[in-house]
């Protein structure tokens, strides 16, 4: 399922460490702290375990399972949220 994830922390450090384990997961960014990205059930948790950790009680942050219609985007085409693949040289 692809889902969308957005957050709001104020601590720099745990924002970037943040950051950085997202794009470990293959997932893309789409803003400074807007991720859009296929996960499985598991990759859910993890990230949801991911959030406790790096999230303040006064910090915000949400899952949301998407169904992107790119007709209702500004600036991105559908070749943006496309999955790349790479050769291994």
């Amino acid at each position: 399922m692809r889902y969308l994830i957005c957050y709001d922390i104020e601590d720099n450090k745990n924002r970037t460490k943040l950051f950085e384990r997202l794009k470990d997961f293959g997932l893309l960014a789409v803003q400074k702290s807007v991720f859009y990205g296929e996960l499985s059930k598991a990759e859910k948790l993890a990230i949801k375990e991911l959030l406790s950790k790096y999230c303040a009680k006064s910090d915000k942050a949400i899952i949301a399972s998407v169904n992107l219609d790119f007709n209702d985007t500004l600036g991105y085409t559908k070749e943006y949220f496309e999955s790349k693949t790479y050769e291994i040289i």
